[in-house]
């Protein structure tokens, strides 16, 4: 599969889910992501040498909450210690392509049937020594915790995508709230 296959499935997603923000929200970062990867190349994937993890361990992260996310559907309990931690995906530019692609599709299927309110069950460590905290969420709001925490590294990857000289869209990783504000 192609950049520009998965570039135009991912854009399919997206005009049929026009009507939820979140799941807009969550379709722009992997459309994010996409753009990303296609324009660096694989030694700028793994590249760790800027002093902080590559470009690749923070795409495969992004996709790890998102494997969480959905594992945690069914039963409705998310587990974000659960991660996978995929090396292929952080190590490979086209394993990356690919999981980005099939994360796009299984996002784009949220809208059938629409998201739901009821609470489920979050859990995620907060300290190293300290069992993990459970919590009472919904659905909505892990979205939205995925579309912040997906802007969070996105902004890193924008760091480390113009350190390594590609341009980018000076949009690329911002907050929604920050690229309305300096619009105004």
């Amino acid at each position: 599969m192609t950049y520009t296959e998965i570039e135009h499935r991912v854009a399919g997603l997206e005009d049929q889910n026009s009507k939820s923000p979140l799941i807009d929200g969550c379709i722009n970062c992997i459309e994010q992501c996409d753009q990303i990867l296609s324009i660096i190349s694989q030694e700028n994937f793994t590249d760790d040498s800027k002093g902080s993890s590559s470009i690749g361990a923070h795409i495969r992260h992004i996709l790890d909450r998102f494997h969480c996310f959905f594992a945690g559907l069914a039963d409705a309990s998310i587990d974000y210690d659960a991660r996978k931690r995929d090396r292929e995906i952080e190590q490979n530019l086209e394993a990356a392509t690919f999981a980005l692609a099939s994360i796009a599709r299984r996002v784009g299927k949220l809208r059938e049937p629409p998201l739901s309110n009821e609470i489920i069950c979050v859990k995620e460590s907060v300290l190293p020594s300290s069992p993990a905290v459970e919590i009472s969420s919904t659905l909505e709001r892990e979205m939205m915790g995925l579309i912040t925490h997906s802007i969070h590294h996105l902004a890193i990857i924008a760091l480390l995508a113009r350190s390594f000289g590609h341009q980018m869209d000076s949009d690329f990783g911002k907050a929604p709230s920050t690229i309305v504000y300096e619009r105004s």
